[in-house]
């Protein structure tokens, strides 16, 4: 889906109500603007890149033994000494 839109001398853009509800983006949300190449830039929800960006981290420490790593032994030993 595409549509023609404008800037105006402030550099605003008007995103087409049909555009807004397609890629399913509220009102009043602020978006991250990333260039994407001459000519061309893309607007992404943080919250979708904040939930890829955890899908990608679960994937990676999937199996992963976090008290095996010296600073989360370290840390683990400091919160249990301060519970006694």
């Amino acid at each position: 889906m595409s549509e023609a839109v404008s800037i105006d001398g402030s550099g605003r853009i008007v995103l087409p109500k049909k555009i807004r509800e397609k890629a399913r983006i509220g009102v009043n949300v602020k978006l991250v603007v990333r260039v994407s190449g001459v000519g061309r830039v893309e607007l992404l929800d943080p919250q979708v890149l904040f939930a890829q960006a955890q899908e990608i981290g679960a994937k990676k420490l999937n199996g992963c033994k976090e008290e095996k790593h010296q600073v989360s032994a370290s840390l683990l030993r400091s919160i249990r000494a301060g519970q006694k």
